[in-house]
């Protein structure tokens, strides 16, 4: 590999490990709980949200766990996050998000 296709694997491994957004956040559990944003940040709990169950809570961490690089799993707070305004706060104290 010649130093041009390094330095653009070097770009491309920045590009997909860059910081994720709260709108990530917002798109992966709406996604898992096929839902709308506009629904899942009204909620004030995930239990408040008819489509929400244990499975897709698990689910919802399992995605998380996937897009930072296993970091969530390890985080102890993240067991008690209810809602999704719990799990941004937590993501950005654990400075994952921007």
């Amino acid at each position: 590999m010649g130093i041009y296709n390094l330095q653009h694997f070097s770009v491309y491994v920045k590009k997909s490990i860059m910081k994720k957004t709260e709108e990530d956040i917002y798109k992966a559990i709406s996604n898992i709980l096929g839902i709308s944003q506009k629904i899942l940040i009204k909620s004030k709990k995930f239990s408040e949200i008819k489509e929400w169950d244990s499975l897709n809570h698990l689910n919802i961490f399992i995605k998380l766990d996937q897009l930072f690089n296993n970091k969530v799993s390890k985080i102890s707070k993240m067991k008690k996050a209810d809602s999704i305004k719990k799990i941004i706060k937590i993501l950005k104290d654990e400075k994952l998000i921007k």
